[in-house]
């Protein structure tokens, strides 16, 4: 199993503390720890309990899952540019793609410019491939692209370890914001 930096599980975290009494009934008890306990940014955390509240959030948050799922995502590569401002936002896409090493133990990530408008993401030797990851992940793709001036985006997973691939990838595609 992987590990995710701490970085990683604050948002979900800071959700279910607001909403701690149904977060209670819906976190398993051995990751309730989360509730009270410091996430420290900088730390190490693995990635099956990352995955947990992330469900745990899903669960709680109104709205169709997937949807939901993806929207975390988008929230998270904003609450990421606060803190890596530096690499979301108005910086090179190779570069802003680069936190995934920074965030997880696990899998690395290949962005390939097809076209100055097109590019394939995607993860190979991911570890902890899951449905819910899926749709986050692509959701984080969606909001750093959007943060980058794409417009009128499209995003289209084109492969997945869940469907016995070797790796999971996405194409993107879009109109920049000044064009």
């Amino acid at each position: 199993m992987g590990k995710a930096k701490g970085m990683t599980l604050v948002g979900a975290v800071k959700y279910l503390r607001r909403h701690r009494a149904q977060a209670c009934a819906t976190l398993p008890g051995e990751l309730q720890h989360y509730l009270d306990e410091r996430i420290r940014s900088a730390a190490w955390y693995p990635e099956r309990d990352m995955l947990e509240l992330i469900r745990a959030t899903a669960r709680l948050v109104p709205g169709p899952t997937d949807q939901v799922l993806e929207f975390l995502g988008e929230t998270s590569a904003r609450e990421h540019a606060g803190v890596y401002g530096d690499l979301l936002a108005g910086a090179s896409r190779s570069r802003a793609f680069a936190l995934w090493s920074t965030q997880h133990d696990t899998g690395e990530l290949l962005l390939t410019e097809e076209h100055p408008t097109q590019v394939r993401i995607e993860i190979v030797g991911y570890e902890d491939p899951s449905r819910e990851m899926c749709l986050v992940t692509q959701g984080y793709f969606k909001g750093v692209l959007l943060m980058n001036g794409a417009r009128d985006l499209s995003l289209e997973k084109t492969a997945c370890r869940l469907w016995s691939d070797d790796r999971c990838a996405w194409r993107a595609s879009w109109k920049q914001e000044d064009a």
